[in-house]
């Protein structure tokens, strides 16, 4: 009786948002110590094992005892569609049913759970994985279905607030809202890859938490999922993207160009250190800031096509925007890799760009766009160039290198005297952040 009543005493303690908010929606809440057992009803019982429990949104998580809440659980499940019910002849146990293919609904499991407690204990149980199970986008977060930053095939994103974490009506991160069905309408069409969207939550996600202090990347900060969508949640800018800044302004000034490529160089600095290349830099990926707040400052965003290398240090797949992919993308096997200096070529164009007002390559069709990238035959055209400094052009000829051998490096374009001589005094450093993203564990 006594270690029962010590349970519940640190039961009680634990049920407190580990994140801070006031509602165990979003953070963690740790339900507490259970004995559990995937069990078939029309049989005996399995194996009976002791674990820590743990809801992060609609995911129950199991921990080994003494374990790090924080860290990578040993088992998980997505509650989506699942029954938590008691079991009407105990008064420490309740049973879950859930699906370990929750869009599909089909084929569920049962776990039994036994407590170390009575009644009350079961029924807080119960009540927090039903909650949790019904979970939907709306009851995490405020926001405005008619207010849209951006919208595509298969996503929308909606500036937002999170729900019980303060009365303010000020929007404080952004949502890419996932309609599952056409996704993966998409995938069956062979026009999108299956692994894109965890590939996207998973580049960020690692990059959030290891490289938190660098401004030079969009930072993700949550990962929630129901049977009908994935959603992604960002930080909120208040800018809009280079592509629009340089269709209204034109061609920019060295030094602000300057400033905007030591952002996404410096952003591709942090990428390349955890093996992860973007493989669509291009002016419409790049979001400014506030330039009121902030001045001229820039961040890399849009990660879909975004991969981690493999054990070999190479990248495979074929992908990006005409106009903007490295040659070495087009030449490349199907089974053959290439490495993260694709991005440098890729920046390399958007540089281009930023200094004479259009893109390096041209064609009538597609297929002469794409012809034009793979040859990579850049011309810098008197008229539009007799302005640029020397080292301006010259920074540019060596990321827009064809060669990836003897092309420019991240380090090197950093360090290259046009950048180094237009340095703001609040360049981005490499700090490790400790800081843990929403359910990064699940997407890692």
């Amino acid at each position: 009786a006594a270690e029962s009543n010590d349970n519940n005493a640190n039961n009680d303690n634990n049920r407190e948002d580990v994140d801070g908010d006031s509602s165990h929606k979003f953070g963690m809440t740790v339900l507490g110590k259970a004995t559990v057992s995937l069990a078939d009803l029309s049989e005996e019982l399995g194996v009976w094992s002791t674990g820590v429990f743990v809801l992060r949104q609609n995911y129950i998580l199991e921990y080994q005892e003494g374990d790090n809440l924080a860290g990578r659980p040993r088992g998980f499940a997505h509650l989506g569609n699942a029954i938590a019910t008691v079991n009407e002849n105990s008064t420490n146990s309740l049973q879950l049913e859930y699906y370990p293919s929750p869009c599909l609904k089909d084929k569920s499991k049962t776990i039994m759970i036994r407590l170390n407690a009575q009644a009350k204990e079961r029924d807080y149980w119960v009540q927090h994985l039903n909650e949790a199970a019904q979970l939907t986008v709306k009851s995490l977060y405020d926001y405005d279905e008619d207010v849209v930053f951006g919208k595509g095939r298969y996503a929308t994103v909606h500036p937002a607030k999170r729900k019980f974490k303060n009365s303010s009506d000020t929007y404080d991160c952004t949502l890419k809202i996932v309609d599952k069905a056409e996704f993966w309408k998409r995938v069956k069409k062979t026009r999108e890859r299956a692994d894109t969207l965890v590939r996207e939550a998973a580049t960020q996600a690692t990059l959030s938490a290891k490289y938190g202090n660098v401004d030079s990347f969009l930072r993700i900060s949550g990962f929630f999922e129901t049977s009908e969508n994935v959603v992604l949640e960002f930080e909120i800018l208040e800018g809009t993207d280079l592509f629009e800044h340089i269709s209204k302004k034109g061609v920019l000034e060295e030094v602000e160009a300057a400033h905007i490529m030591n952002d996404i160089m410096t952003g591709l600095q942090a990428m390349r250190r955890l093996g992860i290349a973007h493989r669509d830099i291009k002016p419409a990926n790049i979001l400014m800031c506030n330039k009121e707040k902030h001045g001229v400052f820039v961040k890399v965003a849009d990660f879909g096509m975004a991969t981690f290398a493999g054990v070999d240090n190479l990248v495979r797949g074929r992908c990006g925007t005409p106009g903007y992919v490295a040659p070495e993308i087009f030449h490349a096997g199907m089974n053959n890799g290439y490495a993260c200096g694709v991005d440098v070529f890729s920046a390399g164009v958007t540089l281009y760009v930023l200094l004479c007002g259009y893109e390096p390559f041209y064609g009538e069709s597609d297929a002469q766009l794409i012809a034009a990238n793979k040859d990579a035959d850049v011309e810098y055209s008197e008229s539009d160039w007799e302005n640029v400094s020397k080292e301006g052009r010259d920074l540019v000829s060596k990321m827009l290198n064809p060669d990836p051998s003897t092309r420019i490096t991240i380090e090197e374009v950093l360090k290259h005297p046009w950048l180094a001589n237009r340095q703001r005094s609040d360049v981005s450093s490499f700090t490790q952040n400790d800081a843990v993203v929403d359910a990064a564990c699940i997407v890692s």
